[in-house]
């Protein structure tokens, strides 16, 4: 079995991989199975179905074709694993995150698994493999191979899979032999689920999924133990560096607790919040650290980075310790590195070593999982909590900077053109779920606005695309998420832009009738792009007007019920109408497209630049081509 991995975990921990032909010493190995002894006769498509029973999987999302053939006629011949045909493999990357992500605190938990055929089906997982690795979320990817003796000849739907694959997962197998399969799959399992999670791909000949084990093949799942040299995992936290914490926690004046996906991923929302009062602590999120605790705590800050609150960018930029729990301090959180919190010293509790002292210098490091160092956090006697009344204070006037104008940006609902408002759209469905729904937006201005308006209650019930910022993300990813919940309501929300990427998974939910609920916030642009044009391009609106086709009508050629909303005065009776609505629904609204986002830190800038207020006049469109909404 070929398997890419990296020879040194300490240097690469986030890989376990290497370039194929290393000849360094230990790079490629193959797994030795013995054991439990199964019928002589056992082929490698039957392996397959077999190993990812025992790992209990429940569904798999994929599309067929000819190098994967063998698998999927054997998954045909089982009714344990439900098959859930996507339109597209990158609709299949997606449900396979979704599912994965919201199962994570389900009794048991899942682990997506996606299918595709050789050459172009592999080639369409690589976005959502690729998103899965920015955003550490754990899929299991398996695609078919043209046969052994054409690998290299250019052959038909050939294509190097390890070779696309190994820079954007934590580990790319290729078993060569029938007798690999099952440990393969087994281990790829382990390293998804492992430390930092990710995405694993195993890529098998079709060969190899036709011929029978050998005679004295034999494996025992229950006690197969992956052999991984140099793959180092420190759930636990070491005391001392711990204990160095709490000291310089208890002696801090203006303190900010950072809440990333760790927390979420690790299951630790209670656990920051418990920490969070019984320190008295403002905690500020990022993107994927949302809905880790309520968002309207008394010690929430909100969302930080490039478009969060004014007050947790503030409050950032005038704090003299962060405590930081599972992010990785990226671009989007810290804006200009030079200036970002000059004054702070900085605890990071990370998983994975490499992200520790990569963007931002750490006072205390600590390597552990997210969840086991609060408990030992909290369970520190000397860990105090002070009213730190002057803090609080500075951060209630952050706070009432832009209080008054968003409050009543969202009564008004209409921007100066008379369309909707997306923030008020946004913040009526929280008001009316209470909080408490699954929300999976697109990545563009509906995400920011999102992340902004709706109230989370609820731990865990948000999922996007972060890291790699992929358009199309949302319908399917609801999909996998409505699959691990199918007691909770679960709204994808998109732009007109993004839910054009993957709108043919309105066919998936057709079929399987899947209740997702699905809000298309038209406003006729690619508005994230049309804002930056608008605030740093003098108006010049290049490639990003879009004229839609009548999503009524292709909603009701999925036989999918649809409403359309152009006035305030129906936001809440169509939302409700979707609500009641024991099926798919589809909402429609209007949306201005001068609508801007803010704050806003622009790209480059530090926090000191963060843009607070639109500009009070929108320079005029030069490009010629510009439809307005109808």
């Amino acid at each position: 079995m070929i398997s890419a991995r990296a020879c040194s975990i300490e240097t690469r921990s986030r890989h376990l991989k290497c370039h194929v032909g290393s000849s360094v010493p230990g790079c490629f190995r193959t797994i030795r199975v013995n054991s439990l002894k199964e019928r002589e006769n056992m082929t490698g498509k039957e392996l397959v179905i077999k190993a990812l029973k025992e790992q209990k999987v429940r569904y798999i999302f994929g599309y067929t074709g000819g190098a994967i053939m063998p698998v999927f006629d054997v998954m045909d011949q089982q009714d344990e694993i439900v098959f859930i045909m996507s339109r597209h493999e990158q609709g299949a990357g997606f449900m396979a995150q979704g599912l994965s992500r919201a199962s994570l605190s389900n009794p048991e938990p899942q682990i997506g698994v996606c299918m595709s055929t050789s050459g172009p089906g592999a080639m369409n997982l690589v976005t959502a493999v690729a998103d899965a690795h920015m955003d550490s979320v754990p899929i299991i990817a398996i695609t078919g191979q043209v046969a052994t003796g054409v690998i290299a000849t250019d052959a038909f739907q050939e294509s190097d899979v390890v070779g696309v694959m190994m820079p954007i997962t934590k580990q790319t197998y290729m078993p060569l032999q029938t007798e690999e399969i099952e440990s393969t799959i087994h281990e790829a399992f382990y390293v998804a689920n492992t430390g930092r999670r990710g995405p694993v791909v195993i890529d098998i000949q079709k060969d190899v999924q036709q011929n029978e084990v050998a005679a004295d093949y034999s494996f025992d799942a229950r006690s197969f133990r992956p052999n991984l040299p140099g793959f180092f995992y420190h759930p636990s936290p070491e005391r001392e560096p711990v204990h160095r914490a709490v000291q310089l926690i208890n002696s801090s004046d203006q303190p900010v607790i950072f809440c990333g996906h760790g927390v979420i991923d690790s299951q630790a929302g209670d656990l920051l919040q418990e920490f969070a009062e019984k320190t008295n602590i403002p905690v500020a999120f990022t993107l994927h650290g949302l809905s880790a605790m309520p968002v309207d705590h008394r010690l929430s800050l909100g969302m930080m980075g490039m478009h969060g609150t004014v007050e947790a960018n503030r409050a950032i930029m005038e704090a003299d310790l962060i405590i930081s729990f599972g992010m990785r301090f990226d671009d989007r959180v810290t804006g200009k590195l030079e200036e970002y919190a000059a004054g702070a010293d900085v605890i990071h509790v990370e998983i994975d070593p490499s992200e520790i002292d990569k963007n931002v210098t750490t006072s205390i490091a600590i390597n552990a999982d997210v969840g086991r160092t609060l408990h030992v956090l909290l369970s520190d006697p000397e860990l105090t909590s002070r009213p730190r009344l002057k803090w609080f204070s500075q951060i209630d006037e952050f706070r009432e900077e832009t209080r008054a104008e968003t409050e009543e940006e969202i009564a008004t609902a209409v921007g100066s053109g008379g369309q909707l408002l997306m923030k008020s759209i946004v913040h009526r469905l929280s008001e009316l779920t209470g909080g408490a729904d699954n929300i999976i937006p697109d990545v563009g201005q509906h995400q920011m606005i999102s992340a902004r308006f709706y109230n989370f209650q609820k731990n865990n019930t948000w999922f996007t695309s972060g890291g790699a910022g992929t358009m199309g993300c949302s319908l399917p990813m609801a999909i996998g998420v409505k699959l691990a919940r199918p007691d909770e309501r679960v709204w994808s929300i998109s732009g007109d832009g993004g839910f054009q990427m993957n709108i043919q998974e309105l066919g998936t939910i057709m079929e399987h009738n899947i209740d997702v609920k699905i809000m298309i916030l038209n406003n006729g642009y690619l508005g994230m792009v049309r804002q930056w044009q608008t605030l740093f391009f003098d108006g010049r609106y290049a490639g990003t007007p879009m004229l839609s086709p009548d999503f009524g009508q292709i909603a009701a050629a999925y036989n999918i019920p649809y409403l359309k909303v152009d006035t305030p005065e129906n936001i809440d009776s169509a939302i409700m109408a979707a609500i009641e609505h024991d099926g798919a629904f589809i909402l429609e609204f209007i949306c201005d497209p001068s609508e801007i986002v803010l704050p806003m830190i622009p790209s480059g800038g530090g926090f000191d630049n963060m843009i607070i207020r639109k500009p009070t006049a929108e320079p005029k469109p030069t490009n010629k081509g510009q439809t307005d909404v109808e």
